[in-house]
């Protein structure tokens, strides 16, 4: 019984280092845009969905049925939606959209990031751009 006992203890340690072998992912979970205008990033453990209003805030009317070809218009202009596949080297963000908005944003090399999380706060920079989005943990 002690053997079986002792090999029982050697396979949950093993098993424990095993599972701490890759450092855990920082950016999992879900993400609130920071700012007046709405938005959401999730990141599960290989995939992300980006969803935001970008500039002016998301024009209002009574439904899609009885909206005007320019209402639609200016809702499409202010949305930025896009999700897919991402990996994580270092503090570098690189995205790979499956679906989006837009055809002209799916495949191709897709985005880079820089970011930087301190706290429940979040920082992507595009890179080349510079362009920057602040985010706050969710969950």
């Amino acid at each position: 019984m002690k053997y079986v006992m002792t090999l029982l203890a050697f396979a949950v340690a093993a098993t424990t280092l095993s599972g701490q072998s890759a450092p855990a992912n920082p950016l999992m979970g879900a993400w609130k845009v920071d700012g007046a205008q709405a938005g959401l990033y999730i990141f599960t453990k290989q995939h992300y969905s980006f969803s935001r209003v970008q500039g002016e805030p998301l024009p209002d009317y009574p439904s899609n049925d009885k909206a005007t070809d320019a209402q639609k218009v200016a809702v499409f202009n202010t949305l930025y939606l896009n999700a897919g596949t991402y990996t994580v080297t270092g503090n570098m963000l690189a995205t790979k959209a499956m679906m989006a908005k837009s055809k002209f944003a799916i495949g191709g090399n897709g985005n880079q990031y820089e970011f930087a999380i301190s706290g429940n706060a979040l920082t992507l920079t595009q890179k080349p751009s510079g362009a920057v989005l602040k985010l706050t943990r969710l969950e």
